[in-house]
């Protein structure tokens, strides 16, 4: 029977051998006692060789390795928790803020804050806000400066949409060998260093989409803007198939585009497609009556913008932006009143504070003639009124012109010119009595029907 091998301690292996032992658990587990208990043995060693120190110096840098890729990986899940946990809190506070900008969005856009009592602009409002609930396309038509893009907003925030998407889009801004990559996307690949980006279309699928000044728009984009409202769907430039899109389209033109339709400029089907609800704005001559609202408001908003404190109009100032014509409209107005808060020395915005087109605007604006102050219609209703009241008073003073001129407070001269004027046949019966105009009153009190004006 073979006697079975002699089993040997580190501690008796290394006394034999004269060398070195290395504990692997040691090692590999990173145990504090087994470390201490390696240094003794190795200590023990007769001549303490050099491996032995060797040895603890390696496992020491091994452990203390080993505790460091430790200590790293529990810091790295400490800040890995720390970060998500942040960016839970970043992301519920950005969906909070989200959320309050979105509402105040809708607020600043909402009908009731629009500046405007004109009627005309009342009823422009009023429209736009029925047709805010509805996802028919809109067109909005107006002179440069009128506020066409304000009301597209008020259409968006203030319908079933305002939580989608409002992109704006200038079409005059968009070269022509661009506008398929910038409104339908562009595959990565399609050309070197080409990343895929999604288009402006695609962009407000949800929400309305805002194309301003689209009758400057070429034939050949005209063609493809009409397929996607045919078709409710874009392809990608380099793309393998369409992608569906949902969106509401309001235009804006400053331009006649039934007349561009006549000279060929513009698309007759697209027009039919794009203004299923037509809305005029009135040139701000037009509505007078908003001029001072919108100067009082816009110069709050400059005051308090450039630290000014509370500004206001002198009664010059206020005049003469009453009297300028304004063919620049709200943005022009807009930039006048912050070129004055910019410019005026006090708290008062004088007339000498705005430019010279406002303030040599009544000296150029042309005065209407005399015979044209009032409209034939009215000179006539108002001589017929001037007709009644003396027949009245005549009645009642028996004919008697002296009695009637002064119950009308005039003289009896002006009573005989107007008698004149007004009944040329009293005039001449009154000449054929000798002038007398008494007898010419009477006559118009007897006869009153036989001088009037059929």
């Amino acid at each position: 029977m073979q006697p079975s091998p002699l089993a040997l301690t580190p501690e008796m292996s290394a006394r034999l051998t004269r060398f070195a032992v290395l504990v692997s658990d040691a090692a590999y587990e990173a145990a504090a006692e087994e470390l201490a208990a390696c240094r003794k043995l190795c200590d023990k060693l007769p001549g303490r060789p050099k491996a032995a120190g060797d040895l603890i110096e390696g496992m020491d840098r091994m452990l203390g390795y080993v505790r460091d890729r430790e200590q790293l990986l529990e810091d790295a899940v400490d800040r890995l928790d720390t970060s998500h946990e942040e960016l839970a809190r970043i992301g519920r506070q950005l969906k909070i803020e989200n959320a309050a900008l979105k509402s105040q969005l809708r607020q600043n856009f909402s009908p009731a804050r629009v500046i405007g009592a004109s009627p005309r602009m009342a009823r422009v409002l009023q429209l736009a806000q029925r047709v805010a609930e509805t996802t028919v396309n809109v067109l909005i038509t107006g002179e440069t400066g009128t506020g066409k893009e304000m009301v597209a907003k008020v259409v968006h925030y203030s319908g079933r949409r305002r939580h989608g998407p409002f992109m704006a889009v200038n079409c005059t801004a968009v070269p022509e060998t661009l506008f398929e990559s910038e409104f339908f996307g562009i595959e990565k690949g399609v050309a070197t260093g080409v990343e895929k980006r999604r288009g402006i279309i695609e962009g407000a699928s949800g929400g309305t989409l805002f194309l301003d000044e689209i009758g400057d728009m070429s034939e050949a984009s005209q063609a493809k803007i009409l397929r996607v409202l045919e078709l409710g769907e874009v392809t990608p430039v380099g793309g393998r198939g369409p992608v569906s899109v949902d969106l509401r389209l309001v235009s804006a033109t400053n331009r006649d585009l039934r007349q561009d339709i006549e000279t060929g400029r513009f698309r007759r089907d697209l027009f039919y497609r794009i203004k299923v609800v037509h809305l005029e704005l009135p040139p701000l001559r037009e509505r007078a009556d908003d001029i001072p609202l919108l100067a009082e408001n816009f110069l709050a908003t400059f005051a308090r913008n450039m630290g000014r404190g509370k500004l206001v109009f002198s009664k010059r100032a206020r005049e003469a932006l009453m009297e300028y014509a304004w063919p620049g409209n709200i943005r022009e107005l807009e930039n006048e009143v912050e070129r004055a808060v910019a410019l005026a020395y006090t708290e008062t915005i004088h007339v000498e504070d705005l430019s010279r087109d406002v303030r040599n605007a009544k000296a150029r604006r042309p005065q209407p003639a005399a015979e044209t102050f009032r409209p034939a219609a009215e000179v006539g209703r108002l001589r017929a009124l001037e007709r009644e009241a003396i027949e009245a008073c005549l009645a009642e003073c028996s004919g008697n012109r002296t009695q009637a001129a002064r119950k009308l407070g005039i003289s009896r001269e002006s009573l005989r010119r107007k008698l004149k004027l007004l009944y040329p046949a009293a005039g001449d019966e009154a000449a054929e009595a000798g002038d007398d105009l008494d007898a010419a009153a009477a006559a118009v009190v007897l006869r009153p029907g036989s001088f009037r004006d059929d």
